[in-house]
């Protein structure tokens, strides 16, 4: 049985633990081979110690006692000879787990310079991260460290595309596809579209694989839906392919060379941003603007162009005191006291100048807990679901992957506008 008294930090305790574990079978493991390499027990053509084939023989005894590949304990030999201390040091004592290891000694071999400061950083990020995400994570940072370099880098990593074949039980098998992420994104969106362009009642995952195929084979995809006068035929090779990056003004124009971002992949280097936005259509999102519109040459004063602001709440007073006092119920304000001392002025001003405030959406989910705006009736627009366009590329170029922390779920696979999910098979009920 299970103690139902366990806390965060014990779980986080035991995930350090196995971690750990696993990082002790993994360097033991490397140890055996190495020592095993050393003894003069394999002898080559006459009579000549082969210490290449004394490790072949320990790498096969390895894999055969832990029931793993060879090829996986080439890998384990391979990192720990290759990766720095600080980062063997830190998958030794269990803060990351071996995929972030792994990503980890790769992304950061080669890099010119690399200071203690830089691993740390890299370490931290990793272990805070998702498998998923942690290889974007240290993009981002090495990125920052030296862009020089990560161009380089990254333009060698394009000759390591390949297509590779692994088989599943149950007579199922798995298609891996590695390349440069802007393809590979194109790749991604052309097959996503392809799927959510049939109305058949497969589930997501199903379409997208008959989406990849039809389009690999250059058959057309076909609709299992219910519905006779559905006439969707089309040809899976039509869309085209294009990628979203999202890059400031001085990067664009060259004049900096911030990092842009592929969204729905990570960042990619400035000119490798700059060149996938050569012959974009170019869309400019303001987030945050200061001043009044100009008045379009006019003078006057009139409400037309100049219409009445909304002036902004008063702010408290510079001043401020912080002590205990006695606990109140939820929802109390001061309502007496000394007109004239300066604790209840500060008070009547703090309160005057929450309630100018706008209502939060946590004010709105208090009172509107169903998510309906409390309409009784649904307006019109509200019982189909469908974010404009304008919208989804506003949440998608300021939220790169779901905000749920440690959740690296593109935005553009999210429900952009929902925090309640949009309930498809009865829209009454909303989000």
């Amino acid at each position: 049985m299970y103690e139902t008294t366990l806390s965060v930090d014990q779980l986080t305790a035991a995930k350090s633990d196995a971690q750990a574990a696993l990082a002790l079978s993994v360097t033991a493991s490397c140890a055996y081979v190495q020592e095993s390499s050393r003894r003069p027990a394999v002898l080559g053509p006459g009579g000549v110690f082969d210490a290449e084939a004394a490790e072949i023989c320990a790498v096969a005894e390895v894999a055969a006692a832990l029931s793993v590949s060879t090829r996986t304990v080439t890998e384990w030999l391979f990192l720990i000879r290759t990766a720095h201390p600080a980062v063997a040091e830190a998958f030794d004592a269990g803060l990351l787990a071996y995929a972030a290891f792994q990503t980890v000694c790769r992304s950061v071999a080669g890099v010119p310079n690399a200071t203690e400061e830089l691993l740390q950083r890299v370490i931290a990020a990793a272990s805070r991260c998702t498998p998923g995400a942690v290889a974007a994570a240290v993009d981002r940072i090495l990125a920052e460290f030296d862009a020089e370099w990560h161009r380089i880098a990254r333009g060698r990593a394009t000759t390591e595309r390949y297509v590779s074949v692994r088989k599943l039980p149950r007579g199922q098998a798995e298609l891996k596809v590695r390349g440069p992420a802007e393809q590979i994104a194109g790749m991604k969106r052309a097959i996503v579209e392809a799927a959510r362009g049939v109305c058949d009642p497969s589930s997501l995952p199903a379409r997208l694989f008959d989406a990849a195929h039809a389009i690999i084979t250059g058959t057309p995809l076909p609709c299992d839906c219910v519905d006779e006068r559905c006439a969707h035929a089309p040809s899976p090779a039509a869309p085209a392919h294009h990628a979203v990056i999202v890059l400031d003004a001085a990067t664009a124009a060259g004049l900096a060379g911030e990092p842009g971002h592929l969204v729905g992949w990570g960042p990619v280097p400035a000119d490798t941003a700059r060149r996938i936005a050569g012959d974009a259509t170019w869309q400019a999102l303001i987030t945050a603007a200061r001043g009044t519109e100009p008045r379009a040459g006019c003078s006057c004063r009139c409400p037309e162009h100049d219409p009445p602001t909304v002036p902004d709440p008063p702010v408290p007073i510079t001043g401020r005191e912080v002590r205990r006092t006695h606990r109140m119920p939820a929802g109390w304000t001061p309502t007496a006291g000394k007109l004239g001392s300066t604790t209840a002025r500060k008070a009547r001003e703090q309160v005057d100048y929450l309630r100018a405030l706008p209502p939060s959406a946590l004010d709105r989910a208090v009172a509107d807990p169903d998510g309906h705006g409390d309409f009784a009736v649904p307006p019109a627009g509200a019982l189909t679901y469908r974010p404009s366009e304008a919208i989804a590329s506003l949440v998608t170029a300021l939220y790169p992957t779901c905000v749920h922390p440690g959740c690296a779920v593109p935005s553009e696979d999210c429900d952009l506008d929902h925090v309640v999910p949009f309930d498809h098979t009865d829209p009454r009920r909303a989000g």
